[in-house]
C-alpha cells in the first residue's frame, strides 16, 4: 500500500499509525517523508511517522522528476502527489490519502485508491479490527481534524454496525 501524507498525520494524531501495518508493507515518497517528518518537525504526531520510517515504513526515492512534473502539470496537482501516482502505477498497489484532488487525478489514471474511511470499513470486513474499536478511530480521526460530511459519517457508522 501506498500511503499519503493526509493518512499518516491523521492515524499518526490518533496514535494509530501502526494500525497500518495490518495492510502489508507500507510505501511513502521521500516527498511524503519531507513534508510530514523534516517540514513538520515540533506537530503532532511527527516523531511517531518518523520512527516508523526508521522501521516498517519504506522510503522511496523516484527517479524520474520529469514525468512527475508533467503528471503535476497534467493533473493539476502538486509534485508530491504525482509521485504518489507514480509510485502507485509502478507497484501496482492501492494509494491509500484523504485528499479528495489526489484520489480524483489518481483514479482518472486508473490507481486504486482507499480513503482513511475505507480502511476502516475494510478491517472490519476482514476483522482486523471490531466494530467498537473502528468506531473509536473514525471519531478520532475526526476529532483530530481530518474533514468528513455528516452524511459521509453516518453512513460510514452505520456501514461499520452492518460488518
Amino acid at each position: 500500500m501506498i500511503a499519503d501524507s493526509s493518512a499518516l498525520i491523521h492515524l499518526s494524531r490518533i496514535g494509530r499509525l501502526d494500525f497500518l501495518k495490518e495492510f502489508g508493507e507500507i510505501k511513502i515518497t521521500e516527498d511524503v517523508y519531507r513534508e510530514t517528518v523534516e517540514e513538520a518537525r515540533g506537530r503532532e504526531g511527527v516523531s511517531s511517522i518518523g520512527e516508523a520510517c526508521s522501521s516498517w515504513i519504506s522510503v522511496i526515492k523516484m527517479e524520474n522528476e520529469k514525468k512527475i512534473k508533467k503528471v503535476a502539470e497534467q493533473e493539476g496537482i502538486e509534485n508530491a502527489d504525482a509521485s504518489l501516482i507514480l509510485l502507485a502505477e509502478e507497484k501496482k498497489e492501492i494509494l491509500l490519502s484523504n485528499d479528495y484532488y489526489l484520489i480524483r487525478a489518481a483514479r482518472g489514471r486508473g490507481v486504486e485508491c482507499w480513503w482513511l474511511t475505507t480502511l476502516l470499513l475494510r478491517a472490519v470486513k476482514g476483522k482486523k479490527i471490531k466494530k467498537e474499536e473502528a468506531k473509536q478511530m473514525l471519531f478520532g480521526l475526526v476529532e483530530s481534524g481530518m474533514r468528513l460530511s455528516i452524511e459521509v459519517y453516518t453512513a460510514v457508522l452505520k456501514r461499520i454496525d452492518e460488518g
